[in-house]
């Protein structure tokens, strides 16, 4: 049963994992699109 709890946490972070990835891409362009304006 513990074990199996641990999996799903596990599954859990690497969604969220995934997650905060996507959200520092995007930050990133939206930077990059910034930059440029700037300019």
């Amino acid at each position: 049963m513990i074990s199996y709890q641990l999996s799903v946490i596990s599954d859990q972070l690497s969604v969220i994992s995934y997650q905060l990835s996507v959200i520092s891409y995007q930050l990133s362009v939206i930077s990059y699109q910034l930059s440029v304006i700037s300019d």
